[in-house]
C-alpha cells in the first residue's frame, strides 16, 4: 500500500503533462484511378471527419486536386491539413510538403481543400488532416 499512492501520484502527474495528439485523419491516392484510402490515426477525429470527395484534373501538366472534408460532429473543429506529393515510382518529392494550412470546420459543415502538385513529376499524393489543441501550452525552460 505505501507504494500504491506514490505510483499513482507519479502517474496522474505525467498523464496531466502529456502533449495533445496532433495525428488525425488522411486520405491516400492509391493509383491514377485516384480509388482513396482513408486513414485514421486517432479515433476520436475519425468519428468526427468523413471525407466525402476527391476531384483530380490536370492544369498546366500540373495535378490539381480538391478534397472534400465534411464535419460529422456538433461543434467547430480547428484542424490543420498538409498534401505530400509522391513521383511516379511512389517516393516522396523532397523539398515539397505544402506547409500544414489551418482550418475551422464548423459543424456539420463541409469544406474542399485545394492542393497543386509542385512539379509534373508528381502524380499522386496524400493528405493529413490533424486537431489543433486550443488549450494553452506551457513550455518548461
Amino acid at each position: 500500500m505505501k507504494y500504491l499512492v506514490p505510483l499513482l501520484t507519479i502517474l496522474l502527474v505525467a498523464a496531466c503533462s502529456s502533449r495533445p495528439t496532433t495525428s488525425g485523419i488522411g486520405v491516400e491516392q492509391a493509383s491514377q484511378q485516384y480509388n482513396q484510402q482513408l486513414i485514421v490515426n486517432n479515433p476520436e477525429l475519425g468519428k468526427k471527419l468523413a471525407i466525402t470527395d476527391v476531384k483530380t484534373r490536370q492544369t498546366n501538366g500540373l495535378t490539381d486536386v480538391v478534397v472534400t472534408l465534411a464535419s460529422q460532429y456538433k461543434k467547430s473543429q480547428y484542424l490543420q491539413y498538409q498534401f505530400t506529393w509522391y513521383d511516379a515510382d511512389g517516393f516522396v518529392i523532397r523539398g515539397n510538403h505544402s506547409p500544414w494550412q489551418a482550418i475551422t470546420l464548423f459543424g456539420f459543415a463541409k469544406t474542399q481543400l485545394p492542393g497543386l502538385a509542385p512539379t509534373a513529376n508528381a502524380v499522386t499524393f496524400s493528405l493529413a488532416v490533424r486537431e489543433v489543441s486550443t488549450e494553452a501550452q506551457e513550455f518548461e525552460d
